[in-house]
């Protein structure tokens, strides 16, 4: 045990009291800049993401009847119902996205190497 554990605060002239005490403000000052970066990064995602998802649903809304016109143009073409090819739609899709999880999680190792 160090020698600061033995003697107790009151012991302690009130100078040295108030260094220590600058000494753990300054010492958690980058500590609580580092969280509030990070805080403000997942609002500022956060509110990207948001943005992302109104400007693709105005998309999708402005351009209802083509994605219909497509998808039963689609499903006759393959000789499938509209519903059975939205079902591959959203399995591919699904596979896709777990695709580039994959992906993303083994590109830092290569980015370090």
């Amino acid at each position: 045990m160090s020698f600061n554990n033995y003697v107790s605060e009151s012991d302690r002239p009130p100078k040295t009291l108030d260094k220590m005490k600058l000494q753990r403000f300054m010492l958690s000052l980058p500590s609580f800049d580092n969280q509030r970066l990070i805080f403000h990064s997942a609002r500022q995602t956060l509110r990207k993401a948001e943005m992302a998802r109104v400007a693709v649903r105005e998309w999708l809304n402005q351009h209802d009847c083509e994605l219909e016109e497509w998808k039963s143009k689609k499903a006759s073409e393959l000789g499938i119902s509209i519903s059975r090819l939205e079902q591959k739609l959203l399995a591919a899709a699904q596979h896709q996205a777990i695709t580039n999880k994959g992906d993303n999680n083994s590109n830092p190792e290569e980015d370090s190497v």
